[in-house]
């Protein structure tokens, strides 16, 4: 894309996924289960309005248990997601914990964006303390994984249409930063422990350039909101944690 058509990708973006005047408190538990219907693991989660020098922001918390990718124990672990909601959103810092059953460390991974910059990085230590850093850049459209059922809960339903594309940039946590459209794909009725309703379907497409054509061999992610404002998340199906880890649905439980 050209400079001037990233400009122009950037700012789209921007308009649709603005940050409400209000920001919402919300908590929740949900259950992940393979496709065959296997529990692996359980969270609880939260989501409240916050600051960040001075400034709008929305912070997201997971607690949960249980069997994750690429642990093959059962694992513990804590997630702390900060989000700028000033204006639209951005990804800010992300902190992951991750335990074994006896409460030692196995991994702490840490992202932090730098707006002003363009700029991410990535950190990763190991149990032993070894420590791996990458840095990307990061576009004024980037997104991060931790808190996104939140941040999309914002995509613009009612007045895009069932054919709505918004293009991003995500940093996963291999790590590695994707380029994504986010595509609406219609209305469908789910039935969840939280109830039976209609709902609006997302799914993220990676934009492969002249790798396209392998597309139909990407594992695909969905994700499901309610049709009623405030479009709270219903479901998600994908990949856990990346390439190579198990495909998964997590609903509320």
């Amino acid at each position: 894309m050209n400079p001037a058509g990233a400009l122009f990708a950037s700012l789209l973006l921007a308009a649709q996924l603005k940050a409400p005047p209000a920001l919402l408190t919300d908590h929740g538990s949900i259950r992940a289960s393979t496709t065959k219907g296997t529990v692996r693991w359980t969270a609880d989660w939260t989501m409240d309005p916050s600051s960040v020098n001075g400034r709008k922001a929305i912070r997201f918390t997971e607690t949960g248990k249980g069997q994750y990718a690429p642990f093959p124990q059962e694992v513990q672990w804590f997630i702390e997601a900060t989000w700028s909601a000033d204006g639209k959103f951005f990804p800010l810092h992300f902190e992951k914990t991750i335990r074994n059953a006896q409460g030692n460390i196995l991994a702490v991974e840490i992202k932090n964006f730098d707006r002003d910059k363009g700029t991410a990085t990535f950190e990763r230590r190991n149990e032993r303390g070894v420590k791996d850093t990458s840095m990307f850049s990061a576009p004024a459209d980037s997104l991060a994984i931790e808190g996104i059922a939140g941040i999309l809960q914002h995509f613009p339903f009612e007045t895009a249409g069932n054919s709505a594309t918004v293009n991003a940039h995500i940093l996963s946590n291999e790590p590695k930063l994707y380029d994504i459209g986010i595509e609406s794909r219609g209305i469908e009725r789910l039935t969840t422990a939280a109830g039976t309703k209609d709902c609006y379907k997302l799914e993220m497409v990676p934009h492969l350039g002249l790798l396209n054509v392998f597309k139909v061999f990407y594992p695909k992610s969905y994700f499901w909101f309610s049709v009623t404002a405030p479009h709270t998340w219903v479901r998600y199906q994908g990949l856990e944690n990346g390439p190579g880890s198990p495909e998964i649905v997590i609903e509320p439980r």
